[in-house]
């Protein structure tokens, strides 16, 4: 492990990939291809971080049941450090993805909308705090999210947020990420918080913005940076996004300029879809 530790607050569940045969109709029987894999933005980011090399821990909140256990179980197996509490009532988050040419998400955060403060673990020395965005969009774990990113700063740490979900964002958005050392939208999410990522730096530092095919773009106070990204047939979307916050983290906090971690970062997207499911294949 190298580099800076990175401590990962979000999601760790379950994905059910279904990918129909032909298109869903109301009332109808749909032969499907479904496959269930590891899931959850927190967690994929933490999985693809540890692919490349980074020291990170990931903090959840997980149901006490079978998924649960096998999804730290697969987790901890890939290199992340998993500091998941287990909540006795609620289920471990699933979230289905149809694959039908678009990709639409039925989620259920279960036992991952409970996440606490009581939840986060001390933060000392230096490191990095990354937040999911999901956490913050929830209201019944807004607050573990807006004091994890408390204790970042009370700590030191740099931090940064992905956004994570266009249709959720509010302008409350923009207060709960104020301070904040890098934004990590995609175009739809841009869009959604004003459609400037210039705008954006008197609300954080830095904001790195994706766009699919387009590449990405770093902006903050000294620069813009631009990168082309690398043509590739997809093969599943799930998971791309997160896998980008990874790759761009861990080039910069292992001292890269802004279109080197760019390149990093639209690299491990690339590599992400071009497999099924969201987390990395090791050979």
């Amino acid at each position: 492990m190298t580099g800076t530790p990175v401590v990962v607050v979000g999601d760790l569940g379950v994905d059910v990939l279904v990918t129909p045969s032909t298109p869903p109709v109301p009332g109808a029987d749909v032969p499907a291809r479904i496959r269930t894999t590891a899931g959850g933005a927190g967690a994929n980011t933490a999985a693809w971080l540890a692919h490349r090399g980074a020291a990170v821990t990931l903090v959840a909140r997980v149901g006490d049941d079978g998924p649960g256990r096998a999804a730290v179980a697969e987790l901890a197996a890939s290199g992340v450090h998993v500091a998941a509490a287990v909540d006795p009532q609620a289920p471990t988050c699933t979230v289905v993805v149809l694959l039908d040419g678009d990709r639409t998400m039925l989620s259920d955060r279960g036992a991952a909308a409970r996440l606490s403060p009581a939840d986060l673990p001390a933060l000392t020395g230096r490191g990095h705090l990354h937040l999911s965005g999901y956490v913050l969009l929830d209201p019944p774990s807004r607050p573990a999210g807006l004091a994890a990113l408390a204790a970042a700063r009370a700590a030191g740490w740099t931090t940064s947020v992905d956004p994570q979900a266009a249709p959720a964002l509010t302008p409350e958005f923009r207060g709960w990420v104020r301070g904040v050392d890098l934004l990590l939208p995609n175009a739809d999410e841009l869009a959604a918080l004003g459609g400037s990522a210039e705008a954006l730096l008197d609300v954080v530092g830095a904001v790195a913005v994706t766009d699919g095919e387009h590449g990405a773009r770093w902006v903050d106070r000294t620069g813009s940076w631009s990168v082309v990204a690398e043509a590739v047939t997809p093969v599943d979307p799930t998971g791309a996004g997160d896998a980008f916050d990874a790759g761009l983290l861990a080039a910069r906090l292992a001292g890269a300029g802004p279109e080197e971690a760019l390149a990093a970062g639209c690299a491990a997207g690339a590599e992400a879809v071009r497999h099924p499911g969201a987390r990395p294949v090791t050979p």
